[in-house]
């Protein structure tokens, strides 16, 4: 069987330069072989191929399933299960779909399952935001505003944006971080999900309009405060 392990991915997951990804997606001092021959050489057994493959998109793959899950200790357990996922399942793979769409989906669908199994064990309230959640998420908004470019701007929206998604059920979380975050079209959400595009854009607006009304709870909060 093929080696399943991410190749420098432990303790590094979130934290990716672009070098990093550069060195992951190809293979050093060789010509890239055409994606189809090494879906078809891995499909025959071809264990390289298949790694070839594997080093081809584990960053992609890593950074969407950080972004979905957002618990950095979960994400390496997640893409191993992915990538043997995909491993088993390759021999059925015919070309229908792009094999980049058809990764994707099966990570989509390792995230929703875990997402799932989270939300099951907490309480029947936990798709409300607690008082402390409210607290720290008015605390972040109401610090003194930086530049765009600042870097501790960008992480303060970062937690901030975070700590909304989580309150989201699975889907809806997928949802918008595959549009917001990872920057996919709606025709490409909709062929990763099997779903229409336009049922994409109506689910669209209805998360980001639930994502609205948590920020007019939260200014709402902080007026009444400062009264």
């Amino acid at each position: 069987m093929a080696d399943l392990r991410l190749n420098g991915a432990r303790g590094k997951v979130g934290a990716h330069s672009e070098d990093e990804g550069e060195h992951a997606e190809r293979e050093p001092q060789q010509p890239q072989r055409p994606e189809r021959e090494l879906i078809e050489r891995a499909q025959q057994g071809d264990h390289q191929a298949f790694e070839i493959l594997l080093r081809r998109y584990q960053r992609r793959v890593l950074s969407l399933i950080a972004r979905l899950l957002s618990r950095p200790a979960e994400v390496e357990d997640v893409a191993q299960q992915v990538f043997l996922k995909v491993y088993l399942a390759l021999p059925r793979f015919d070309f229908r779909a792009a094999f980049s769409t058809w990764l994707y989906r099966v990570a989509v669908n390792e995230c929703y399952d875990h997402l799932r199994r989270q939300r099951a064990q907490k309480s029947p309230g936990g798709s409300e935001i607690a008082v402390g959640e409210l607290e720290e998420l008015d605390r972040l908004a109401a610090r003194p505003s930086r530049p765009a470019d600042d870097p501790l701007r960008r992480l303060e929206l970062r937690q901030t944006v975070e700590q909304l998604l989580r309150r989201l059920s699975p889907e809806d979380r997928v949802l918008l971080t595959l549009k917001e975050m990872e920057g996919f079209s709606t025709r490409e959400i909709a062929d990763l999900l099997k779903l229409k595009e336009n049922t994409v854009k109506v689910r669209l607006f209805r998360v980001r309009k639930r994502l609205l009304e948590i920020h007019r709870r939260l200014r709402k909060r902080e007026r009444g405060r400062g009264a």
